[in-house]
């Protein structure tokens, strides 16, 4: 080794050691989205937030949005919870692209979002270009954004 390529170090400070995941059950929906995490395993609470300390909607508690905008809330939270879980997991398949119990979730993950997305494009507006075609949506134009954007809330 040359100079560039060695530490000239009198002391090593430590050394790292990271174990490969295994899978575990993951969290339900609402747990891993507050959490952070669909997987218990990683859930090292290092600087963990007081319980109930939690900067996400209730929607399901807030009483004042008309039904429609309910509805919407509603659907765009579970979209929300989805999305979360399904881009977790595949951070876990990218090591692990084997895995049985995570591939199941994922195709149970990745039709639930599917669903939701037609779902939604059906009844408010599409949130993906796909969900234009997926949401059977009668559109003479493109306009796959047309509606309110998800953080703009239920501004109907």
């Amino acid at each position: 080794m040359d100079s560039k390529t060695q530490c000239n170090c009198s002391e090593q400070l430590a050394m790292a050691s990271v174990p490969i995941q295994e899978w575990c059950n993951p969290y339900d929906l609402d747990t891993a989205l507050a959490e952070g995490t669909i997987f218990p395993c990683l859930n090292l609470p290092f600087h963990k937030a007081p319980e109930g300390d939690t900067h996400l909607c209730n929607c399901s508690a807030n009483a004042s949005l008309n039904p429609t905008q309910h509805s919407r809330e509603l659907a765009m939270s579970q979209l929300m919870k989805v999305s979360f879980a399904l881009n977790d997991l595949t951070l876990y398949l990218d090591t692990h692209p084997n895995c049985a119990n995570g591939l199941e979730m994922f195709y149970q993950l990745m039709t639930e979002r599917l669903e939701i997305l037609a779902g939604f494009a059906k009844e408010y507006n599409p949130l993906t270009q796909a969900s234009m075609i997926t949401g059977e949506c009668d559109r003479k134009e493109y306009g796959w954004a047309e509606g309110p954007m998800p953080w703009e809330g239920a501004c109907l």
